[in-house]
């Protein structure tokens, strides 16, 4: 006999197998988010048409976007033509000096050529201490020092091993490798070149290439200083310090300015070409001169000078830091305190 349902149909037969597997797996865990509605669905092209046309970018003028390309493709330009400058700098200088023999006794590292030292300061100016690095191993790699205004030929230390002892039993004994040795003829030239090297700034050359206040000087040797001191006349001494200082004023001024143009936004030169800002500096209006505060004896009465910067501290009689006045036992105890203590001297 069939089991039936309440509305008379049959029961579904189910297998022994399958409701021992689904009784033993674990509930499958439920979302806690709502699924999407039709409602929602529909309204979604909408919404990202709206944000779309929001988010929209304004649209560029192509003469605009072709001179900011032509501008910066012009200052890639002009850097790489810096770059290619300092290479053929260093070629340029790694074969001098070319005037040491043409007098006798020949020009020497303390005492170049004008032509050799004019040559040597105007192309080093823009180098990086990089730049001048790989200069000074150009000139070791053709076997000269490392100094640019020295004729002599690099050192050889014919010693094994990777350093070697400078100055041993002096009191300036160093160990020293042997690499940084044979760069140089001697020490001597060894100190004009690093003389020249803390010269050099880390920025790039194109960042410094337009300030003429960059100049390069070589040591100066004792021996010339004595003599241009003695030779120079005091009053062009002090032309050219004095020069030296409008300068430095002048290098000032301009930084001022950089700084007053970056604070404007005006920094960009693009932008600021169509920008009229007109900027007028001028002095804070004084209705009427300074005066210092001034104490009055009225002020403070009796205790005026109790009162500083205005203030006139006020001490509670209360308290334990403010002394009681002595009244007449305590100060005829304290006479025969000390007339006690003076009768054993007397005796």
């Amino acid at each position: 006999m069939n089991r039936q349902h309440l509305f008379g149909s049959p029961l579904p037969r189910s297998d022994p197998l399958k409701l021992a597997m689904a009784s033993s797996q674990p509930p499958k865990p439920k979302g806690i988010l709502k699924k999407a509605s039709s409602t929602t669905a529909t309204s979604k092209p909408s919404s990202s048409t709206t944000s779309s046309s929001d988010t929209s970018k304004p649209v560029i003028d192509p003469e605009e976007a072709r001179r900011i390309a032509v501008h910066h493709a012009t200052l890639i330009h002009q850097r790489r033509d810096l770059e290619d400058i300092i290479s053929d700098s260093i070629i340029e200088l790694a074969k001098l000096p070319t005037y040491a023999g043409t007098r006798q006794p020949p020009h020497t590292a303390a005492d170049p050529h004008a032509a050799d030292a004019s040559t040597f300061t105007s192309h080093v100016r823009l180098f990086q201490p990089t730049d001048y690095d790989d200069l000074i191993e150009e000139r070791n790699m053709l076997g000269r020092c490392g100094y640019v205004l020295c004729p002599n030929p690099k050192t050889k230390v014919s010693q094994a091993g990777s350093w070697k002892l400078v100055g041993y039993g002096t009191k300036d004994f160093s160990i020293v490798p042997k690499a940084e040795i044979e760069k140089w003829c001697g020490t001597k030239c060894a100190r004009r070149a690093m003389y020249v090297k803390v010269q050099l700034n880390e920025s790039a050359a194109w960042e410094r290439a337009g300030i003429p206040s960059i100049q390069i000087e070589l040591l100066e040797e004792p021996q010339q200083k004595a003599e241009r001191e003695a030779a120079e006349d005091p009053a062009v001494r002090v032309a050219r310090e004095l020069a030296a200082v409008k300068l430095d004023a002048d290098q000032r001024a301009k930084k001022q300015a950089e700084d007053l143009a970056l604070e404007r936004g005006d920094a960009d030169e693009a932008k600021a070409a169509k920008r009229d800002i007109e900027v007028r500096i001028r002095e804070k209006r004084v209705m009427m001169e300074a005066q210092e505060p001034k104490l009055t004896i009225d002020a403070g009465g009796n205790d005026a000078h109790m009162i500083l910067d205005g203030y006139k501290p006020k001490f509670d009689p209360r308290s334990e830091t403010v002394p009681k006045p002595v009244t007449a036992e305590e100060a005829a105890e304290v006479r025969d305190i000390i007339a006690k203590a003076e009768e054993p001297a007397e005796s």
